[in-house]
């Protein structure tokens, strides 16, 4: 399976996956916008027989420095196959070749298969933000991790 960048033509299946799996925080147009800016970087993994499927899918900002990831996800059906694994290896691979230092994200703290996921690429819990989801009557705390890059020096 090859991955590539996000382009205008992936957005509304991005922004269906971001519905399925997220309660649609970006819409279409929303990721239109994010395609416009300097430090967004998108990827997706396409389905092998029909580009126009996504199967799984990363939104970062990157900057020289540091890189905060703001979405990812694999489509319900596809989980646990390892196209999250395949995303983020792939984004971490970007950061790493422009001498990016640190990679951050937040995940809801029940969602344990993510955190596992990040867990196994080297991240680490750098925080904890209480209460910070909301899960109907109940509210779920966001766990801050940060990766560093192997080698913060080229």
């Amino acid at each position: 399976m090859t991955i590539r960048q996000l382009t205008l033509e992936d957005c509304q299946a991005v922004a269906d996956l971001e519905t399925q799996l997220f309660d649609g925080r970006f819409d279409a147009a929303g990721l239109r916008a994010l395609l416009g800016k300097p430090a967004f970087y998108g990827a997706v993994l396409p389905a092998p027989d029909m580009p126009i499927t996504i199967h799984a899918y990363c939104l970062a900002y990157i900057t020289s420095m540091q890189a905060d990831i703001i979405a990812i996800g694999a489509e319900k059906t596809k989980q646990g196959r390892g196209f999250g694994q395949i995303v983020l290896q792939h984004l971490i691979d970007v950061t790493e070749q422009n001498n990016v230092a640190e990679i951050t994200l937040e995940v809801a703290a029940d969602n344990i298969a993510a955190r596992r996921l990040y867990d196994s690429c080297g991240f680490h819990v750098s925080g904890i933000r209480k209460d910070y989801y909301y899960r109907g009557e109940n509210r779920c705390d966001a766990v801050i991790m940060v990766r560093q890059r192997d080698s913060a020096f080229p």
